[in-house]
């Protein structure tokens, strides 16, 4: 469950957001406006998804760390998965 969780939170904490705007907006009825603001916050998300969604690396950051494994020289390596 938590791996669901942590795989999927930016797409759980998105629909929360458009839920609770949902809610805010459309309580009273709805109305064109209502609609276009939804529609915008929709798309704001997915515009910060697209922003903040992990990438694969360079193929030269590869070759770079290539070059300084094994050289007897300290080296932080750092990793991170895509999924």
């Amino acid at each position: 469950m938590t791996t669901l969780v942590n795989h999927y939170s930016v797409v759980f904490a998105a629909a929360l957001i458009l839920g609770l705007t949902a809610y805010g907006l459309l309580k009273d009825g709805f109305s064109p406006r209502d609609g276009v603001i939804l529609m915008l916050v929709a798309a704001g998300l997915v515009l910060v998804w697209l922003v903040i969604r992990p990438q694969a690396g360079e193929k030269s950051a590869q070759e770079r760390l290539s070059a300084h494994l094994g050289q007897g020289t300290p080296l932080l390596l750092e990793l991170q998965s895509p999924y």
